[in-house]
């Protein structure tokens, strides 16, 4: 009994022994594998069979050294190298497009109207919109000063009087406004404002002006481009009405400056004792030099006693016949009427300012009554008259000319010193026509 303990010690003894390690330890090999030999292991390359990729940064599965864009997950290739993966390049193909915005199939740097489908070319250069736009930016359609000012003058104008409305515009600039003769030129042009206050611009300072205040009377218009003049247009006048008001407005300016009515009439009844005489006419030393062309005298004479008629050339040989002084006395015989008693006739075209003698040489006193009309023709109508209105057809519309550079007896409508070829625009849509 006692044997069999102590061999069941002693292989406790042993057993301890080498469970706690007293035996010798053998070394054991670790193999770490990389199948494609690139020098990254498999265990941390992402393509363990691709020699040429090891690292997907994005996750998308394409290797860093491949993918164009390796931190984008969305995009792994950029066919035309314009910076912009295929996926999102509208153009991947093309490096000078990648986007199409309103999808015409133009990419948005070749579109002029990227955002416009119906078109994508930009017209060619406009040579005449390019030499009008200064001008028609000049242009003021709608202000409160401008109405204001407007309405100032067109006070004595029907709202429906569109032809008063335009001759009175026209007028006030030809009056009020003094004409700078100078080269065409976009550099300088003023606004509508400082030409009002100024008083004062180039033709084409005028005729911008004049486009303003017709629009700011409610009356569009137009200007209208010559190779020298730039001039303002006004559409859908009638011409009849149009020099009517012209015409009014032309007797006016003469008759200021003349200081007596185009038509005078004169009635009166006169007791002309012996030896005496009557004269009628213009005074002495008023001359129809630059106004009036020639005049008419309309007359019918009753008289109780018989008289004698001269017409003579001015009031000068009134005084000389009264004077004595025949010398001087000048008379036109052809009217002269000896023993008159009643006379009724007409003295055409007196190219001076005359009149008309009547001499009591009977031995009593005689009653006369006489009724004359002087009429004046003025020199104006030599150019300015309904025949020189000249009309263009604008859109089925009749219209005309402005021309700022006339003066004192110009008239909307007269055009016959606008020489070549007129091209019209619109300030508002810059539509342009060239005038027939």
């Amino acid at each position: 009994m006692k044997q069999l303990m102590v061999v069941l010690l002693g292989l406790v003894v042993i057993s301890s022994g080498l469970l706690s390690g007293c035996s010798e330890k053998k070394p054991t090999n670790t193999v770490v594998a990389d199948s494609d030999g690139d020098g990254f292991n498999d265990t941390v390359d992402a393509f363990p069979h691709n020699s040429s990729e090891w690292k997907d940064s994005d996750g998308d599965g394409v290797g860093d050294n491949s993918d164009a864009f390796p931190s984008d997950a969305n995009e792994t290739k950029d066919t035309d190298g314009d910076g912009v993966g295929d996926n999102a390049d509208a153009f991947p193909l093309d490096p000078t497009e990648w986007k199409d915005s309103d999808g015409d199939g133009v990419g948005d740097n070749a579109d002029a109207f990227p955002d416009d489908p119906t078109r994508w070319e930009q017209s060619p250069v406009d040579l005449f919109l390019e030499r009008a736009e200064p001008f028609i930016e000049k242009v003021v359609v709608d202000n409160s000063t401008l109405q204001s000012y407007t309405s100032k003058i067109l006070g004595g104008c029907d709202a429906s009087a569109r032809e008063c409305r335009v001759n009175a515009l026209y007028r006030d600039v030809l009056m009020n406004y003094t004409c700078i003769s100078a080269p065409m030129s976009n550099a300088t042009l003023q606004t509508p404002q400082e030409t009002i206050q100024l008083k004062e611009g180039t033709c084409e300072d005028l005729s911008i002006l004049l486009c303003s205040l017709l629009y700011n009377s409610g009356i569009p218009s137009s200007l209208v481009f010559t190779d020298e003049h730039v001039y303002a247009l006004v559409s859908e006048v009638n011409a009849d009405a149009l020099w009517t008001v012209a015409e009014q407005s032309l007797l006016h300016q003469v008759e200021v400056r003349f200081g007596e009515p185009m038509s005078q009439p004169y009635q009166q009844t006169y007791t002309l004792p012996q030896a005496n005489m009557l004269y009628v006419g213009g005074e002495e030393g008023k001359t129809f030099t630059g106004l009036i062309d020639w005049m008419t005298i309309d007359y019918s004479i009753e008289s109780d006693r018989p008289v004698h008629m001269f017409v003579v050339p001015t009031q000068t040989e009134f005084f000389a016949l009264r004077d004595g002084d025949l010398a001087n006395f000048t008379q036109f015989t052809q009217w002269e009427v000896i023993n008159l008693t009643s006379k009724t006739g007409t003295i055409p075209q007196l190219t001076t300012y005359g009149g008309i003698i009547l001499l009591n040489e009977g031995a009593q006193a005689a009653t006369v009554t006489v009724n004359f009309v002087f009429t004046f023709r003025p020199s104006f109508y030599q150019t300015y008259n309904r025949n020189t209105l000249t009309t263009y057809e604008v859109d089925g519309k009749d219209s005309v000319l402005l021309d700022s550079t006339l003066g004192a007896y110009g008239f909307p409508g007269y055009a016959a010193e606008v020489a070549g070829e007129k091209t019209v625009i619109d300030p508002l849509t810059n539509e342009y026509v060239t005038l027939p």
